[in-house]
């Protein structure tokens, strides 16, 4: 266990010793990894590391060497099974250990210096009702997609219970922001509210989820066995899914995910990188005509509006991670999404 780090080995000789060499490699950094309130450090190359600590980064005085993080990349790289290095012809990591997230580039791709970067993903996890702190506990199973809320119904009770009846109907969702907003975080809070007697799939890049519902396979991309996420989507309809989940929409999947939810898959996740709710609509567009699909945008717009019945949009203001918009996805028509927006900060 690095210090405030849980990374899972096999409990071996090699387990053991690659522990201790990460321990010792990582011996500089160990103050900044048991700080529970840095969410993630970045070490832009040699001595110059960087936290951020609520919200805001700062640079810290950190000592790392160039030496340093070319051992602490190498043990990773051998922990995740990858060959990383010049000779290997692979001078990326991207990879998850424990409940932390590693990416890293090598010299001389990384021109200042071998870059890491250390996302923490332990005491991050959130309960949906954290996001309504005076949201009721109990939602009416009447509230319907088509009624009327009354002047009395406080947002953030309303808001609750309609992501509530979102996940428990079986809805298509979409979790939009941009980097470090708590799109992960907020997934996590929606799995979480998901019946347990349903069949969960999730797909990641690299995995951050967090599952406990008793029936669940996870899978995970990887670029040294050119396995992409796309496939992974593709294969999962072969594994019984009541629900898929992908933590993130970044390419040709996207086509995929529709088309599993407008032919049967209900109750869909995912997040993708998009500048507001309405927007995350026009990205995922632009994600299936640039697979390559023969398809006009105005027909992959309505395949869109047909399937996703609702986006979340988080935002980051201050250092304060909240969601800004939220929106429900009611057709296509005349070339413009209709939409009913839930939320809008201002």
């Amino acid at each position: 266990m690095v210090a405030g780090v849980s990374i899972h080995l096999m409990n071996n000789d090699m387990g053991r010793h690659l522990t201790a060499m990460l321990q010792d490699a990582f011996s500089k950094l160990m103050p900044l990894l048991d700080d529970s309130a840095i969410r993630e450090i970045m070490v832009n190359g040699e001595n110059d590391v960087w936290i951020e600590r609520e919200g805001q980064l700062e640079k810290t005085p950190c000592q790392f060497s160039r030496h340093d993080a070319r051992n602490a990349i190498q043990i990773l790289a051998t922990m995740a099974d990858r060959e990383v290095g010049i000779r290997a012809g692979e001078t990326l990591l991207d990879a998850a250990f424990g409940n932390m997230r590693v990416s890293a580039v090598l010299a001389p791709i990384a021109i200042q210096g071998h870059a890491l970067c250390i996302r923490k993903l332990a005491g991050v996890s959130k309960a949906l009702s954290d996001y309504f702190p005076t949201a009721t506990t109990v939602c009416h199973a009447t509230l319907s997609t088509d009624q009327t809320w009354s002047e009395s119904f406080h947002i953030p009770e309303m808001l609750h219970c309609r992501l509530l009846q979102w996940v428990n109907t079986r809805m298509n969702i979409l979790v939009s922001g941009g980097t470090s907003t708590g799109k992960t975080t907020f997934l996590n809070a929606l799995i979480r509210v998901m019946p347990a007697m349903d069949r969960l799939i999730t797909i990641e890049d690299t995995r951050e989820l967090i599952v406990d519902l008793p029936n669940h396979v996870s899978f995970e991309a990887n670029a040294s066995l050119s396995v992409t996420v796309r496939d992974l989507v593709r294969q999962t309809l072969r594994f019984r899914p009541d629900r898929i989940v992908v933590g993130e929409v970044r390419g040709g999947e996207a086509f995929d995910l529709i088309q599993a939810m407008n032919t049967g898959h209900d109750g869909c996740l995912g997040t993708l990188h998009a500048n507001s709710a309405y927007d995350a609509l026009g990205r995922l567009e632009q994600m299936i005509m640039q697979c390559g699909v023969d398809w006009s945008s105005g027909a992959i717009a309505r395949q869109i509006a047909s399937c996703i019945d609702g986006v979340i949009h988080l935002s980051r203001i201050g250092g304060v991670r909240q969601i800004e918009n939220m929106i429900q996805v009611e057709g296509y028509r005349d070339g413009t999404y209709q939409t009913q927006t839930l939320l809008q900060q201002a």
